[in-house]
């Protein structure tokens, strides 16, 4: 190869000079191919025993377990805690954890002692395995309720009810029936087992179709749900609580049914408290953020000023104004759940499981394209899995990660997972010593937070407005999520949205680009003719580009579109079309400037300048189809018997060989698999279309003798 710079133009050209391989086997020959790539361990060859092969194998996985990266893996903490800037970091973490805390108060219809259980003793076990540094474990409202459907199902209705402090009565019970918190804590122990299995499966690879969009569309319409069931706090309204599907549409009618028995002072609480979040967040904070390195946690500010209020301003008996209520103190028993529950909830708890996971998924998501790092779908199964699990040893429901607590601890400097530390470590005092402390908490004031938590969910309508130019099917996969999970219901929604994603991507791969190349003049390329119109087909081939996969859902579409491309040509050779000398010296002026074998750039002048007129495209008949596959990723059985029929069908009605070019090894070993080559000849594949076309033109019958308009160059 040579190359030189042009000191006026700065323009590199290259040269080079090889020969025309004439198929594909003898490319392999000549650089010496290996049919199977080099192993490092011999137990790997084919020919190794079973025995051995299955040494080898335990011997490299227990090699892996004994590797850093493997409890790196395994257990996140050891890397990213390794790595952690107490200077930079702590006091980010600090703040945050400080302000979540008191968030992990739930507000789906359990007992607050549940709900700080749930932020304590799941989370220790998160912090060690999760792979998010940013995502809050704990209550969620859509997990809350879709546990609490199955508790009423299951649980003695005569003391189950989950607003009222029955959830924690165990005693005097058959053993025919059981409490609201055994079938509480079976339902997280049966989650945790489900998502440790889908874990172990390796199935967080289906995390991958959790596209962009999909989880933008999802969390957006979550964070309707959870802004609907905090309305009645806002306001000090008493509806009645919905499940199951079209819930949040009964939910609003029935809120604005109720809005005349309204509390103006609980209303009032709910404005001034939004509107401070509202202007710190939006105004002040931008200020004051490039002076100081930390967020003031205004949040935990006002938590702690309504809390103040509410206890010397006697909130409760003089407005009417709603509060925590009575938080006992200490731990819980452990305690085993109901093994003989777990066969009868087994079916019902697949939903749960698989919500929660998406849920907590789609948040990590959205963090870590955020902030740059990257989590592990199977081990986030297993982290939040395992986090189930040894909750509900200690009276936890299922828990997942909260739109608003995550966002809150993202906005207010949490860096790590060190900030839920922080946050176990205040709960445990308050669980211990100071719980009763926030028993006058409005939650008017805990709602407030949590909408205002919950703004830059609803920022990302705006990804559905850029979606919308860019891409119109992904914005009608995000849009689709979004209203089949807020009209629907969240875990309906979901997989709504999944179907609709999977759609997407079938119709995409259904039919994807193709396109009729034609050769440039000057160089080695061949592009689509539709965009370079000085791009020339070769007489007597057509080149032909599928840009995607060939498999049972699209080989018909290949099939249809290939005939497409060949138009209206004709089986007869092109020799008994040239009816003239006429005809045979346009053809050979055509070819003239097709140099395959010069590539010289100064080939195309002539054409270019319009001094010969092409022939008309309908005296050239075509003769060979060649099927460039550098973009050709994978072949099925049923793609292989279209390319099979595809060959012979084209051979004996239309008398054009169809000829393989640019195949990728993994495609070749594929259709060789599928032995397609028992019917096809390895002889017409081809390293190249470069080769394929030099090789044809050689040995064609209307090469003219080899002579000067020849478009291969000897």
């Amino acid at each position: 190869m040579t190359s030189n710079a042009s000191d006026e133009q700065h323009i590199l050209i290259f040269k080079i000079e090889r020969k025309v391989f004439p198929h594909q086997g003898q490319f392999d020959d000549d650089f010496q191919k290996n049919e199977t790539p080099p192993v490092k361990n011999r137990a790997d060859r084919p020919d190794a025993g079973k025995l051995q092969q299955f040494k080898a194998s335990c011997s490299g996985h227990c090699t892996a377990m004994l590797s850093r990266d493997f409890w790196h893996g395994l257990f996140p903490i050891i890397k990213w805690m390794s790595k952690y800037s107490w200077k930079e970091q702590f006091l980010g973490d600090f703040m945050a954890g400080c302000t979540v805390a008191i968030m992990h108060i739930p507000q789906g219809g359990v007992p607050p002692i549940i709900g700080l259980y749930m932020a304590f003793f799941p989370v220790l076990i998160y912090v060690c395995l999760g792979t998010s540094h940013h995502i809050s474990i704990g209550t969620f409202a859509v997990t809350t309720l879709m546990t609490g459907k199955i508790v009423d199902q299951y649980s003695n209705h005569e003391i189950a009810n989950f607003s009222s402090g029955s959830l924690l009565k165990t005693d005097n019970i058959s053993s025919n029936h059981f409490t609201s918190l055994e079938v509480a804590t079976a339902v997280c122990l049966m989650v945790g087992l489900w998502q440790i299995l889908m874990g172990i499966l390796r199935l967080g690879v289906l995390g991958i179709i959790l596209s962009d969009h999909l989880v933008s569309g999802f969390t957006t319409a979550a964070a309707i749900h959870v802004v609907v069931s905090q309305t009645k706090n806002l306001l000090g309204l008493k509806i009645t609580r919905f499940n199951g599907p079209f819930r949040l549409i009964r939910s609003v009618v029935a809120i604005f049914s109720a809005l005349p028995t309204a509390n103006p002072a609980e209303a009032l609480t709910s404005c001034v408290a939004i509107t401070v979040m509202a202007v710190h967040n939006d105004w002040l904070k931008p200020w004051y953020g490039k002076k100081i390195k930390f967020p003031l946690p205004t949040e935990l500010f006002i938590l702690v000023i309504g809390t103040i209020a509410s206890y010397f301003g006697d909130l409760t008996s003089n407005y009417d104004i709603k509060t925590l209520n009575h938080i006992p103190t200490g731990f819980p028993e452990p305690r085993v759940p109901p093994y003989e529950l777990l066969p009868r909830i087994m079916i019902d708890t697949i939903a749960v499981a698989i919500v929660a996971y998406a849920v907590s998924l789609s948040m990590a998501k959205i963090f870590a394209r955020k902030r740059g790092y990257e989590i592990s779908n199977n081990q986030e199964l297993l982290a939040q899995g395992a986090a189930n699990v040894f909750g509900s040893f200690f009276s936890c429901m299922p828990v997942s990660a909260s739109l608003s607590r995550s966002m809150l601890q993202e906005s207010v400097g949490g860096e790590t997972q060190l900030a839920s530390v922080v946050s176990c470590f205040l709960l445990l005092i308050i669980l211990l010593w100071v719980g009763p402390l926030f028993e006058s908490l409005p939650l008017a004031v805990l709602s407030s937070v949590i909408v205002v938590a919950l703004k830059g969910m609803f920022v990302q309508f705006r990804d559905f407005t850029s979606t919308l130019k860019s891409s119109p099917l992904d914005s009608a996969v995000w849009m689709a999520t979004f209203l089949a999970v807020v009209i629907v219901d969240i875990d309906i929604g979901l997989g709504m949205g999944i179907v609709a994603s999977i759609s997407v991507l079938i119709y995409r791969g259904h039919r994807p680009y193709a396109a009729t190349l034609g050769h440039l003049h000057g160089t080695e390329m061949h592009v689509d003719i539709r965009y370079f119109p000085s791009a020339v087909e070769v007489p007597g081939i057509k080149i032909f580009r599928w840009a995607g996969a060939i498999h049972f859902a699209n080989a018909e579409t290949f099939r249809h579109v290939v005939d497409s491309h060949l138009g209206p040509y004709k089986s007869a050779a092109l020799s008994s079309r040239i009816a003239s000398t006429a005809e045979k010296e346009s053809l050979s002026i055509q070819a003239a400037h097709v140099k395959y074998g010069t590539l010289d750039p100064l080939a195309s002048t002539s054409l270019n300048s319009g001094a010969i007129s092409t022939p008309a495209v309908s005296i050239v008949t075509i003769e060979h189809l060649i099927l460039d596959c550098s973009a050709l990723s994978y072949v099925d059985l049923s793609g292989t018997k279209v390319l099979t029929s595809l060959h012979t069908d084209l051979l004996n009605d239309r008398g054009i060989t169809l000829i393989l070019a640019n195949c990728s090894e993994p495609l070749i070993k594929q259709l060789d698999r599928c032995n397609y080559f028992q019917t096809f000849p390895k002889a017409q594949v081809y390293p190249s279309i470069i080769d394929a076309v030099m090789t044809i033109e050689s040995s064609n019958q209307f090469a003219f003798n080899n002579s000067l308009n020849s478009p291969i160059v000897p």
